[in-house]
Protein backbone atom coordinates (compact mmCIF):
# COMPACT_ATOMS: atom_id res chain seq x y z
CA UNK A 1 0.00 0.00 0.00
CA UNK A 2 3.23 2.26 1.11
CA UNK A 3 4.76 1.32 -1.96
CA UNK A 4 2.04 2.19 -4.21
CA UNK A 5 0.78 5.86 -2.53
CA UNK A 6 4.81 6.63 -3.01
CA UNK A 7 4.62 5.70 -6.95
CA UNK A 8 1.60 7.40 -7.34
CA UNK A 9 3.09 10.72 -6.10
CA UNK A 10 6.15 10.20 -8.22
CA UNK A 11 3.44 9.77 -11.43
CA UNK A 12 1.82 12.75 -10.53
CA UNK A 13 5.53 14.55 -10.45
CA UNK A 14 6.50 13.22 -13.33
CA UNK A 15 3.55 14.49 -15.02
CA UNK A 16 3.97 18.26 -13.74
CA UNK A 17 7.27 18.31 -15.14
CA UNK A 18 5.96 17.06 -18.12
CA UNK A 19 3.44 20.16 -18.02
CA UNK A 20 5.88 22.23 -17.45
CA UNK A 21 8.53 21.19 -20.17
CA UNK A 22 5.51 21.64 -22.94
CA UNK A 23 4.62 25.15 -21.63
CA UNK A 24 8.51 26.44 -21.80
CA UNK A 25 8.80 24.68 -25.31
CA UNK A 26 5.76 27.34 -25.82
CA UNK A 27 6.77 30.45 -24.44
CA UNK A 28 10.08 30.32 -25.10
CA UNK A 29 9.12 30.49 -28.77
CA UNK A 30 8.29 34.25 -28.00
CA UNK A 31 11.12 36.90 -26.26
CA UNK A 32 10.24 39.33 -24.02
CA UNK A 33 11.17 41.81 -26.96
CA UNK A 34 8.22 40.39 -28.97
CA UNK A 35 5.82 40.64 -25.77
CA UNK A 36 6.82 44.29 -25.27
CA UNK A 37 6.05 44.84 -29.42
CA UNK A 38 2.55 43.25 -29.69
CA UNK A 39 -0.47 45.41 -29.15
CA UNK A 40 -3.37 44.19 -27.01
CA UNK A 41 -6.89 45.98 -28.15
CA UNK A 42 -9.18 43.93 -26.49
CA UNK A 43 -8.09 42.69 -23.17
CA UNK A 44 -12.04 41.26 -22.92
CA UNK A 45 -11.79 39.32 -25.43
CA UNK A 46 -9.24 37.30 -23.70
CA UNK A 47 -11.17 37.07 -20.62
CA UNK A 48 -14.19 35.78 -22.26
CA UNK A 49 -12.11 33.06 -24.24
CA UNK A 50 -11.01 31.92 -21.02
CA UNK A 51 -14.93 32.40 -19.41
CA UNK A 52 -15.51 29.95 -22.01
CA UNK A 53 -12.63 27.33 -20.94
CA UNK A 54 -15.31 26.07 -18.49
CA UNK A 55 -18.33 25.41 -21.11
CA UNK A 56 -15.44 23.86 -23.66
CA UNK A 57 -14.55 21.01 -20.93
CA UNK A 58 -18.11 20.87 -19.40
CA UNK A 59 -19.54 19.51 -22.48
CA UNK A 60 -16.65 16.93 -22.93
CA UNK A 61 -17.27 15.86 -19.13
CA UNK A 62 -21.21 15.49 -20.30
CA UNK A 63 -19.71 13.44 -23.30
CA UNK A 64 -17.94 11.27 -20.28
CA UNK A 65 -20.73 10.71 -17.99
CA UNK A 66 -22.66 10.04 -20.80
CA UNK A 67 -20.38 7.66 -21.85
CA UNK A 68 -20.27 5.95 -18.10
CA UNK A 69 -24.53 5.70 -18.21
CA UNK A 70 -24.51 4.09 -22.27
CA UNK A 71 -22.04 1.33 -20.88
CA UNK A 72 -23.63 0.79 -17.35
CA UNK A 73 -20.72 1.48 -14.90
CA UNK A 74 -22.13 2.09 -11.29
CA UNK A 75 -19.75 4.66 -9.10
CA UNK A 76 -21.91 4.29 -6.08
CA UNK A 77 -23.65 7.58 -6.75
CA UNK A 78 -19.89 9.33 -6.46
CA UNK A 79 -20.11 12.32 -8.85
CA UNK A 80 -16.35 12.86 -7.92
CA UNK A 81 -15.43 9.89 -8.62
CA UNK A 82 -16.56 10.36 -12.03
CA UNK A 83 -15.07 13.77 -12.02
CA UNK A 84 -11.30 12.40 -10.67
CA UNK A 85 -11.50 10.45 -13.80
CA UNK A 86 -12.57 12.35 -16.19
CA UNK A 87 -9.61 14.84 -14.98
CA UNK A 88 -6.96 12.30 -15.23
CA UNK A 89 -7.52 11.95 -18.80
CA UNK A 90 -7.45 15.20 -19.65
CA UNK A 91 -3.43 14.74 -18.15
CA UNK A 92 -2.61 11.37 -20.05
CA UNK A 93 -4.65 12.96 -23.15
CA UNK A 94 -2.51 16.01 -22.66
CA UNK A 95 0.86 13.42 -23.20
CA UNK A 96 -0.49 11.97 -26.63
CA UNK A 97 -1.47 13.33 -30.25
CA UNK A 98 -5.34 14.70 -30.13
CA UNK A 99 -5.77 14.01 -26.32
CA UNK A 100 -5.91 9.91 -27.84
CA UNK A 101 -4.61 8.98 -24.53
CA UNK A 102 -7.06 9.83 -22.87
CA UNK A 103 -8.76 6.82 -21.85
CA UNK A 104 -5.86 5.76 -19.87
CA UNK A 105 -6.09 8.20 -16.93
CA UNK A 106 -10.45 7.31 -16.90
CA UNK A 107 -9.40 3.77 -16.45
CA UNK A 108 -7.24 3.91 -13.41
CA UNK A 109 -10.26 4.44 -11.37
CA UNK A 110 -12.61 1.80 -12.52
CA UNK A 111 -12.14 -2.42 -12.22
CA UNK A 112 -10.44 -4.48 -15.00
CA UNK A 113 -13.86 -5.30 -16.09
CA UNK A 114 -15.19 -2.44 -16.77
CA UNK A 115 -11.83 -1.42 -18.52
CA UNK A 116 -12.67 -2.16 -22.28
CA UNK A 117 -16.23 -0.48 -22.59
CA UNK A 118 -14.47 2.26 -21.00
CA UNK A 119 -12.12 2.31 -23.84
CA UNK A 120 -14.37 1.43 -26.44
CA UNK A 121 -16.74 4.38 -25.53
CA UNK A 122 -13.82 6.94 -25.16
CA UNK A 123 -12.65 5.71 -28.69
CA UNK A 124 -15.94 6.54 -29.73
CA UNK A 125 -16.30 9.84 -28.12
CA UNK A 126 -13.05 10.82 -29.51
CA UNK A 127 -14.22 9.78 -33.08
CA UNK A 128 -16.99 12.15 -32.75
CA UNK A 129 -14.63 15.37 -32.20
CA UNK A 130 -12.27 14.07 -35.21
CA UNK A 131 -15.38 13.63 -37.53
CA UNK A 132 -16.49 17.68 -36.33
CA UNK A 133 -12.86 18.72 -37.09
CA UNK A 134 -12.77 17.26 -40.57
CA UNK A 135 -16.43 17.95 -40.83
CA UNK A 136 -16.09 22.32 -39.98
CA UNK A 137 -12.86 22.03 -42.14
CA UNK A 138 -14.39 20.84 -44.70
CA UNK A 139 -17.60 22.97 -44.76
CA UNK A 140 -14.59 25.78 -44.66
CA UNK A 141 -12.52 24.75 -47.59
CA UNK A 142 -15.95 24.68 -49.63
CA UNK A 143 -17.54 27.87 -48.35
CA UNK A 144 -13.88 29.73 -49.32
CA UNK A 145 -13.04 27.76 -52.16
CA UNK A 146 -9.81 27.78 -51.38
CA UNK A 147 -7.04 26.41 -48.87
CA UNK A 148 -3.60 28.25 -47.61
CA UNK A 149 -1.79 26.08 -50.54
CA UNK A 150 -4.25 27.69 -53.18
CA UNK A 151 -5.29 24.21 -54.57
CA UNK A 152 -8.58 25.10 -56.95
CA UNK A 153 -10.97 23.23 -55.14
CA UNK A 154 -13.58 23.11 -57.99
CA UNK A 155 -13.52 19.58 -58.60
CA UNK A 156 -12.66 18.61 -55.62
CA UNK A 157 -15.56 19.67 -53.53
CA UNK A 158 -17.83 16.82 -54.34
CA UNK A 159 -14.77 14.75 -53.27
CA UNK A 160 -14.93 16.37 -50.25
CA UNK A 161 -18.30 16.65 -49.16
CA UNK A 162 -17.44 12.28 -50.34
CA UNK A 163 -15.27 12.14 -47.58
CA UNK A 164 -17.36 13.46 -44.98
CA UNK A 165 -20.38 11.14 -45.69
CA UNK A 166 -17.75 8.52 -45.66
CA UNK A 167 -16.62 9.28 -42.05
CA UNK A 168 -20.29 9.56 -40.80
CA UNK A 169 -21.48 6.51 -42.19
CA UNK A 170 -18.16 5.12 -40.92
CA UNK A 171 -19.60 6.42 -37.42
CA UNK A 172 -23.01 5.01 -37.22
CA UNK A 173 -22.49 1.92 -39.02
CA UNK A 174 -19.00 0.52 -38.27
CA UNK A 175 -19.84 -2.35 -36.66
CA UNK A 176 -21.47 -3.97 -40.16
CA UNK A 177 -17.97 -3.86 -41.45
CA UNK A 178 -16.96 -7.75 -40.23
CA UNK A 179 -13.71 -7.92 -38.70
CA UNK A 180 -13.16 -11.83 -37.89
CA UNK A 181 -10.54 -10.93 -34.93
CA UNK A 182 -12.98 -7.83 -33.42
CA UNK A 183 -15.84 -10.42 -34.10
CA UNK A 184 -14.51 -12.86 -32.26
CA UNK A 185 -13.36 -10.39 -28.70
CA UNK A 186 -15.87 -10.93 -25.99
CA UNK A 187 -15.25 -7.21 -24.75
CA UNK A 188 -16.01 -6.25 -28.23
CA UNK A 189 -19.22 -7.78 -28.72
CA UNK A 190 -20.51 -6.59 -25.19
CA UNK A 191 -20.17 -3.16 -26.44
CA UNK A 192 -21.77 -3.73 -29.84
CA UNK A 193 -24.69 -4.80 -28.20
CA UNK A 194 -24.70 -2.00 -25.99
CA UNK A 195 -24.91 0.46 -29.05
CA UNK A 196 -27.99 -1.62 -30.47
CA UNK A 197 -29.41 -1.21 -27.95
CA UNK A 198 -29.08 2.37 -27.19
CA UNK A 199 -29.11 3.61 -30.91
CA UNK A 200 -29.56 7.61 -29.75
CA UNK A 201 -25.85 7.50 -27.88
CA UNK A 202 -23.69 7.98 -31.45
CA UNK A 203 -26.02 10.97 -31.96
CA UNK A 204 -26.09 12.93 -28.42
CA UNK A 205 -21.95 12.37 -28.52
CA UNK A 206 -21.67 13.71 -32.06
CA UNK A 207 -24.14 16.64 -31.13
CA UNK A 208 -22.14 17.92 -28.45
CA UNK A 209 -19.16 17.27 -30.38
CA UNK A 210 -20.33 20.07 -32.95
CA UNK A 211 -20.66 22.28 -30.01
CA UNK A 212 -17.75 21.77 -28.58
CA UNK A 213 -15.88 22.28 -31.76
CA UNK A 214 -17.65 25.66 -32.17
CA UNK A 215 -16.54 26.42 -28.79
CA UNK A 216 -13.14 26.55 -28.66
CA UNK A 217 -13.47 28.19 -32.25
CA UNK A 218 -14.52 30.95 -30.98
CA UNK A 219 -12.00 30.91 -28.20
CA UNK A 220 -9.70 31.28 -31.16
CA UNK A 221 -11.38 33.73 -33.02
CA UNK A 222 -11.16 35.75 -29.84
CA UNK A 223 -8.33 35.80 -28.72
CA UNK A 224 -6.89 36.42 -32.35
CA UNK A 225 -8.80 39.67 -31.93
CA UNK A 226 -7.98 40.52 -29.19
CA UNK A 227 -4.45 41.27 -31.12
CA UNK A 228 -5.50 41.73 -34.76
CA UNK A 229 -8.87 43.55 -36.41
CA UNK A 230 -10.69 40.18 -37.75
CA UNK A 231 -14.00 40.01 -36.58
CA UNK A 232 -15.37 38.94 -39.67
CA UNK A 233 -17.00 35.13 -40.84
CA UNK A 234 -13.79 34.51 -43.06
CA UNK A 235 -11.18 34.94 -40.47
CA UNK A 236 -13.67 32.31 -38.22
CA UNK A 237 -14.15 29.62 -41.29
CA UNK A 238 -9.98 29.75 -41.72
CA UNK A 239 -9.52 28.94 -38.00
CA UNK A 240 -11.66 26.08 -38.96
CA UNK A 241 -8.83 24.88 -41.37
CA UNK A 242 -6.34 25.12 -39.39
CA UNK A 243 -8.23 22.78 -37.00
CA UNK A 244 -8.47 20.37 -39.96
CA UNK A 245 -5.03 20.44 -41.18
CA UNK A 246 -3.42 19.65 -37.57
CA UNK A 247 -6.10 16.69 -36.82
CA UNK A 248 -5.22 15.61 -40.48
CA UNK A 249 -1.30 15.35 -39.58
CA UNK A 250 0.73 12.72 -37.52
CA UNK A 251 2.56 13.52 -35.14
CA UNK A 252 4.07 11.89 -31.71
CA UNK A 253 4.53 15.48 -30.04
CA UNK A 254 2.42 15.87 -26.79
CA UNK A 255 -1.12 17.09 -27.77
CA UNK A 256 0.12 17.85 -31.56
CA UNK A 257 2.81 20.40 -29.97
CA UNK A 258 4.36 22.39 -32.55
CA UNK A 259 2.29 21.20 -35.24
CA UNK A 260 -0.68 23.27 -34.20
CA UNK A 261 1.49 26.25 -34.27
CA UNK A 262 3.04 25.79 -37.38
CA UNK A 263 -0.75 24.92 -38.81
CA UNK A 264 -2.42 28.88 -37.54
CA UNK A 265 0.88 30.26 -39.07
CA UNK A 266 0.46 28.69 -42.24
CA UNK A 267 -3.57 29.45 -42.38
CA UNK A 268 -3.81 32.96 -41.21
CA UNK A 269 -0.26 33.78 -42.55
CA UNK A 270 -1.54 32.59 -45.84
CA UNK A 271 -4.36 35.66 -45.94
CA UNK A 272 -2.06 38.42 -44.58
CA UNK A 273 -1.94 38.06 -40.62
CA UNK A 274 1.16 38.89 -38.64
CA UNK A 275 3.13 35.96 -37.24
CA UNK A 276 3.88 37.33 -33.54
CA UNK A 277 -0.26 37.43 -33.05
CA UNK A 278 -0.96 33.92 -34.82
CA UNK A 279 1.72 32.42 -32.17
CA UNK A 280 0.82 34.55 -29.09
CA UNK A 281 -2.99 33.35 -30.17
CA UNK A 282 -1.77 29.55 -30.42
CA UNK A 283 -0.43 29.73 -26.81
CA UNK A 284 -2.59 31.44 -25.31
CA UNK A 285 -5.07 29.29 -26.24
CA UNK A 286 -3.04 26.03 -25.61
CA UNK A 287 -2.34 27.27 -21.95
CA UNK A 288 -6.38 27.74 -21.52
CA UNK A 289 -7.19 24.66 -22.44
CA UNK A 290 -4.71 22.31 -21.88
CA UNK A 291 -1.96 23.72 -19.28
CA UNK A 292 -5.07 24.81 -16.62
CA UNK A 293 -6.89 22.10 -16.89
CA UNK A 294 -3.58 19.56 -16.63
CA UNK A 295 -2.23 21.43 -13.75
CA UNK A 296 -5.88 21.55 -11.86
CA UNK A 297 -5.82 17.77 -12.65
CA UNK A 298 -3.00 17.00 -10.91
CA UNK A 299 -4.45 18.24 -7.71
CA UNK A 300 -7.86 17.09 -8.22
CA UNK A 301 -7.25 13.26 -8.70
CA UNK A 302 -6.11 11.06 -6.28
CA UNK A 303 -5.09 7.70 -5.70
CA UNK A 304 -8.12 5.20 -6.30
CA UNK A 305 -7.62 1.78 -4.82
CA UNK A 306 -8.99 -0.91 -6.88
CA UNK A 307 -10.16 -4.29 -6.66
Amino acid sequence: MKNKKIFFILLKLSLISVVIFILYKQLIKVTITDWKSISLNHPEYILFSFFLVFFNWGIELIKWLLTLDFINIKTNGSKLHSFMAFMAGILTGLLTPSMLGNFIGRIYYYERKDRPNIILGTFLTNYSQFFASIFFGILSIIILKETPWGFELNNLRFFLIGIAIFLLFFYFYFERIKVKKLNRKISYTNFIKLLTNQKSFRLKNLIYSLIRHFIFTLQFWLIFNAFEDALNLDTFLWIWQIFLWTTLLPSIWFGKLIIRESMALLVLGSIGFGQLEILSTSILLWCMNLAFPSFLSLFICKQKQLK
